[in-house]
């Protein structure tokens, strides 16, 4: 378990806040943003994000519905393990030609929040929370004790 100060604390959740908010403004902006499935699209929802939101059903489909319209910027938020990063190159590669610009700066960002626990964008919503948890007061510095066996 990882021990945050209470200053550390204040400025994740400022960053979490900060991420979002310009997460938001850019959907408003009509900006799509491409995620791997419903949950993430439901999470991004509960955050606020009212925009376009585009799970990745099949990637030639989501390439033949942005070939139709004229998208010059996405975002793709995929999950931080290795079939999201998997699925980033994959989609990304799908896109070029087809928009302008591909937008994974948001997902870099969120890597931040990775040491938190957090790995998947359904849980983005509970972000706010694990950072704000209490953590018992027995527990100083960085790192909570293992809980290895000693024999």
């Amino acid at each position: 378990m990882l021990i945050i100060g209470k200053y550390r604390r204040i400025e994740l959740l400022e960053e979490f806040e900060e991420l979002v908010e310009k997460l938001r403004r850019d959907s408003e902006n009509g900006v799509p943003i491409i995620v791997e499935g419903e949950r993430d699209a439901r999470s991004l929802r509960i955050l606020g994000i009212m925009g376009e939101i585009i799970p990745v059903k099949s990637i030639r489909g989501l390439r033949r519905k942005l070939e139709t319209r004229n998208v010059r910027t996405v975002i793709l938020l995929f999950d931080l393990d290795r079939e999201g990063e998997r699925l980033m190159r994959l989609v990304r590669r799908s896109l070029e030609g087809v928009v302008s610009e591909i937008n994974t700066r948001y997902w870099l960002r969120l890597k931040t929040f990775k040491r938190l626990g957090f790995t998947q964008v359904e849980h983005l919503h509970l972000v706010p929370q694990r950072i704000q948890a209490p953590f018992p007061a027995s527990y100083r510095g960085e790192e909570a004790p293992s809980r290895r066996r000693r024999d």
